[in-house]
């Protein structure tokens, strides 16, 4: 006893009966005993005999209707003068506002607890949940159950909550629990222990009291005690090598709270007792021979298991051993029985003093000694529903995914470019996040069906090469729809269902299995990340299935391709999104562009990916995720450059040998020297551009200046700002024609089609444009036009072919390409400029660039299409150098070759570009952008920068140049360096 006076003094040394192996709980070995001591005292003597035995007691209220709930409150308070309250169901703010409410008028502080297994979210409507306690079963990493403890403990005190009647420490050994089940950890009591201790450490660092439940273990019943009494039949070796296993080990940590279930147990009290109100249980077994020193909180006592006739069963649970008294069927009424078992003996002033101590006890340590501050406030929603909760939330499901068949090594997916695959929602739509994020990956087909398949629909899904089947349901009709399934190619079965129902489905067929465990918005995109190797699936089952898998079955799939996370878990400490929001919201409202695409990615996870605005000013097509974007200049690096650095792979060219090696048109004096690093460097004396307004328009059609700086006659077109064209010109009927055909198949504009003889005429301008005399470093898009060039001649194939095959389509960048036209409708893309001189019309699918436009579309300078998703594909196979998805694109050796080479005159890079760090005031990127970062910019607004130090990269996507390219807003407000130094400010 002498320690115990030590840490808390007078007040728990009378409320605990020490037993000679008990284990002082964790809160209170961090109190300062003497100020305890005193502030116990000092409410205690305050307090007459009849108050000190309310405070054992601790009614429910039902929140919903705040004028009711605050009547039954003050009657509790004041009337009852009860110790503590437990809040049913309900919504936050009427937690907090009703909370508030009480603390005002009570005389002593009270305890506020939950019913939280998965969190507030468990009672509350408007806070987001975390995973059922079954799935996290699977988990191997106990610390983040111990963060995910702490992230209750903060939404708990938030609402001004200390208690929270959690971890569930029930050993489901029964599949058939109809009480338990999916409230277990699982099966394995070691693992329930390890599992369930961490989140109570998590809990009680946060300030919050763990209750550990059902004491002494429901897990082996199959009746509910909220309706009769079940009985536990095992005998003393098995009650404690299993049910008493995970409540041993939570008393033997020191945690603070046991919560006694309404069970029978015989091989304790042979008397039929509930143990709720069984001494032989509450005290002998759970005080004297394990040691618990804690306070001992009864289960509801107006559950059907609780129930007694003949005598009140709050006196009963009283006498077997429980401080507090949780939800008496008549508060009054059992106060004045228990008064009158005082009156007679039945039970002492001592009795009750010793639990009124240990409870004020608590109080003390859980924040109560003073006057608690209000907690309501108007960002309570917003504080609940955090960055941090989402964090904690995304790191649990992706830890808890669980592979439990994998034949043939099918998982995670491989080859996307020669697979077709099918995802057929057994029990739910078409279109939710597992398709939408299976999408992300690859092109799919959707299926759904709720009783059966039509055979059109299944010989649709049997014509592709794997067929997922994700199961929402174990009804009947979803086992006729697996049936019909069971003969599929490469079959994969995804279980959004609790473990032990997929018994229903044995055998199940099929190549490969994944449990998710229950079906939420997270687990079903953390479905689609796993199929796809977006993550390390590591998860183990925590029961027996009947006929599918044993416990602890669990096969480790390797993560191969760009997940989906959270800036808090990729380290950042400030909140993006938000920085983010800012300044694209101000450059919108300037009226820089009509809407954005940007992703962040970091270690391998897209952290941040959001749309704004809508792809016109006319405000009717809303930017989505899959919109696409004409990126411009960023075309260069991400697929002319993709393309060259392929063919450099194979060793089709070599850096420092003349382009005129593999362009025999540059064999002319002055070029026939110039090499394929001074191409990518921008060093081979290239002029800037050619002129698509001079090239493409006729002569013969006009008199005077083509162009000009003044607004007169015939010069009165305006091309953008500054310039005027004229207004009699017309195109070339030489090589342009007004309709398609086999000569001209490539639109440039509504009425106007090119074919090879326009792109022969353009790049013979290429061949034949003079040399600058001015050595050094010039931009010029010329530069790609012989590299795209040189491409196709020692590959054999054009150019598009040649990326989609080698780059795109091992990427499964299924949204990337050129002449986006053939394949999308225009309203999945954005459109660009009112180009009211040369084509006169609005781009919009075709591409913004004259000189790729009038190439046909496919120009080494620009005219490849895509959305930020696919782009992430490729930033991300560069740093892992080369490898994506399973798959080598590329040697390690050309990805550094061609990433981290740099000029020695300019700031570029080989074929990127790259920050200035000697004028970091007139660098492309953010001034905090290391060294090492290399992208490229381009007109219409695009960005995409990868930076190989903070292994992150960022894409922005816009089409600023909608309607006119004459955007002074867009120069203004400069977003694109903006996004990128908030990334850096918030790391």
């Amino acid at each position: 006893m002498k320690r115990i006076f030590k840490i808390v003094g007078v007040a728990l040394a009378v409320a605990c009966a020490a037993s000679a192996n008990a284990t002082i709980p964790n809160l209170l070995q961090g109190t300062d005993g003497e100020q305890c001591r005193k502030w116990v005292d000092s409410v205690f003597n305050t307090m007459s005999e009849t108050d000190r035995l309310k405070q054992l007691f601790m009614p429910v209220v039902d929140p919903t209707n705040i004028a009711v709930a605050k009547k039954t409150l003050y009657n509790h308070i004041v009337n009852n003068s009860v110790g503590g309250i437990l809040f049913s169901g309900g919504k936050a703010r009427q937690y907090t506002e009703l909370i508030d409410y009480c603390q005002s008028v009570a005389k002593v502080p009270l305890l506020f607890t939950l019913d939280g297994e998965w969190g507030p979210a468990m009672r509350l409507k408007d806070v987001g949940g975390f995973p059922y306690n079954m799935g996290l079963g699977a988990i191997q990493d106990p610390e983040l159950l111990y963060l995910y403890g702490q992230e209750t403990a903060r939404q708990c005190r938030l609402l001004g909550l200390q208690v929270n009647f959690a971890p569930v420490l029930d050993v489901n050994s029964d599949p058939a629990n109809p009480v338990i089940g999916k409230r277990s950890f699982g099966e394995d009591p070691r693992r329930v222990a390890e599992l369930g201790c961490a989140y109570s450490r998590g809990l009680e660092s946060g300030g919050v009291m763990a209750v550990a439940k059902h004491f002494p273990g429901h897990g082996d019943t199959n009746v509910d005690s909220h309706k009769v009494l079940p009985t536990i039949y095992h005998d003393k070796c098995t009650l404690d090598s299993v049910d008493l296993l995970p409540f041993q080990r939570f008393i033997d940590e020191g945690y603070s709270g046991i919560m006694v279930g309404h069970l029978n147990v015989p091989v304790v009290d042979k008397t039929n007792t509930p143990s709720s109100l069984s001494k032989f249980v509450s005290t002998d077994l759970l005080k004297h021979e394990m040691g618990f020193e804690g306070l001992a909180f009864t289960d509801a006592l107006t559950m059907g298991g609780a129930s007694q006739k003949n005598s009140d069963n709050c006196l009963r649970a009283f006498k077997a051993g429980a401080d507090v008294l949780l939800k008496p069927a008549n508060t009054a009424a059992s106060i004045q029985a228990m008064l009158a078992a005082l009156r007679s003996g039945e039970i002492t002033q001592s009795q009750i003093d010793e639990s009124c101590r240990k409870i004020l006890t608590y109080k003390y340590v859980l924040g109560l000694r003073k006057r608690p501050e209000k907690v309501d406030r108007p960002d309570l929603l917003e504080q609940l529903n955090s960055p941090e909760a989402e964090a904690v939330r995304r790191n649990l499901v992706e830890a808890m995914t669980t592979c439990i068949r994998n034949d043939n090594d099918l998982l995670p997916f491989k080859n996307l470019e020669s697979n077709t695959i099918a995802v057929v929602n057994i029990g739910a739509p078409a279109a939710n996040e597992f398709t939408r994020f299976c999408g992300k990956y690859a092109d799919v087909s959707t299926f759904a069906a709720q009783q059966g398949l039509t055979q059109q629909q299944l010989m649709r899904i049997k014509k592709h090469s794997i067929v997922v089947a994700a199961v929402y349901s174990d009804n009947e009709g979803a086992r006729h729809i697996m049936s019909q399934l069971s003969r599929c190619e490469n079959l994969v079965t995804v279980f959004f269902i609790n473990p032990y129902k997929m018994s229903d489905f044995a055998p199940i067929p099929g190549e490969a299995i994944l449990l998710m465990g229950e079906n939420t918005r997270l687990t079903r995109e953390y479905a689609a990340q796993a199929l796809f190797g977006g993550f390390e699936v590591r998860g183990k089952l925590p029961v027996n299935v009947k006929g599918v898998a044993p416990l602890g079955r669990g096969i480790l799939l390797p993560k191969t391709r760009i997940g989906y996370s959270d800036p808090l878990s990729a380290g950042f400490k400030l909140p993006l999104a938000d920085s983010i929001d800012k300044i694209i919201k101000t450059a919108m409202t300037a009226g820089a562009f009509p809407g954005c695409q940007i992703l962040v990615a970091r270690n391998g996870n897209v952290i941040l990916d959001r749309q704004y605005g809508f792809t016109d000013r006319s405000r009717v097509v809303a930017v989505t995720d899959s919109t696409l974007y004409d990126l411009a200049s960023v075309s260069k690096i991400t697929g002319t450059l993709p393309g060259v650095m392929a063919a450099y792979d194979k060793g089709l060219f070599g850096l420092d040998k003349p382009a005129s090696a593999y362009i025999p048109e540059m064999s002319t004096e002055g070029k026939d020297t110039i090499t394929v690093r001074q191409l990518l460097l921008h060093q081979s004396r290239m002029p800037a551009s050619i002129s698509m307004y001079d090239l493409m328009m006729d002569p013969c059609t006009y008199t005077g200046r083509l162009l000009s700086r003044r607004k007169r006659v015939p010069n009165t077109v305006l091309v953008h700002r500054g310039v005027y064209g004229n207004a009699d010109a017309k195109l070339r009927k030489d090589i342009i024609s007004a309709h398609k055909s086999e000569s001209a198949p490539y639109s440039v504009a509504g009425n106007v089609y090119v074919g090879q003889a326009a792109m022969d005429t353009i790049m013979q301008h290429v061949y034949d444009v003079p040399l600058r005399n001015k050595h050094g470093y010039l931009y010029s898009d010329l530069n790609f036009a012989l590299l795209m060039d040189m491409e196709q001649n020692v590959t054999g194939e054009p150019h598009d072919k040649w990326v989609r095959d080698n780059v795109f389509g091992p990427l499964g960048c299924t949204r990337t390409g050129y002449r986006p036209l053939g394949r999308f409708k225009k309203r999945n893309i954005a459109p660009t400029e009112n180009d009211r001189f040369l084509r006169k019309c609005t781009g919009h699918g075709i591409v913004h660039d004259e000189f790729a436009a009038f190439s046909g579309g496919v120009q080494g300078n620009a005219g490849l299409f895509s959305n930020s998703g696919d782009l992430a594909k490729l930033c991300q196979m560069w740093l892992n150098g080369g490898v994506y998805g399973g798959q080598r694109l590329l040697k390690k050796e050309t990805v550094d070759l061609f990433t981290k080479t740099k000029s020695d005159i300019s700031r570029r890079g080989l074929g990127f570009d790259k920050p200035d760090v000697d004028n970091p005031d007139k660098s492309p990127t953010a001034k905090s952008a290391p060294a090492s970062v290399y992208g490229h910019l381009g007109f219409t607004g695009t960005a995409v920068w990868v930076d190989p130090d903070n292994d992150m990269f960022m894409i922005f996507l816009c089409n600023r140049v909608c309607p006119t390219r004459d955007n002074r807003a867009f120069s203004t407000t400069n977003p694109r360096p903006a996004l990128m130094q908030a990334i850096y400010n918030c790391m």
